[in-house]
């Protein structure tokens, strides 16, 4: 968990702020949403602990539509996307490359106005 948290802290991901002086961008008070740590524990095949992963999540259920978000976007992949494009691949000789990139979310550029 230290390790996200110093990476995040890096990379300016959040900003400690006085609940009082919260304001949207449209100048109506905004909530102050909590967070929790998702912990995951990730074993071996014969069960023994391999690793533990864990993840900070804001608490979406204290969100309000129109005034903390205005709407949502999950970045996930589809299976039957992912054998199309491995069928292409076979089927066309191209070399694949995976990649897996830590904390990817918050090394993104935003465009203007939406930081």
């Amino acid at each position: 968990m230290q390790v996200e948290m110093d990476q995040m802290d890096k990379l300016g991901a959040w900003e400690l702020i006085n609940e009082i002086e919260v304001l949207c961008v449209s100048g109506v008070r905004c909530n102050v949403i909590e967070s929790a740590w998702v912990v995951k524990v990730k074993r071996t095949p014969d069960g023994a602990m391999k690793k533990r992963k864990a993840r900070l999540c804001v608490r979406g259920d204290q969100q309000v539509k129109g005034i903390d978000y205005f709407e949502t976007f999950a970045q996930v992949v589809l299976w039957d996307t992912v054998c199309m494009i491995m069928t292409l691949v076979v089927t066309l000789g191209l070399k694949s490359q995976q990649v897996d990139y830590t904390n990817a979310f918050i090394q993104a550029t935003l465009p203007p106005g939406e930081e």
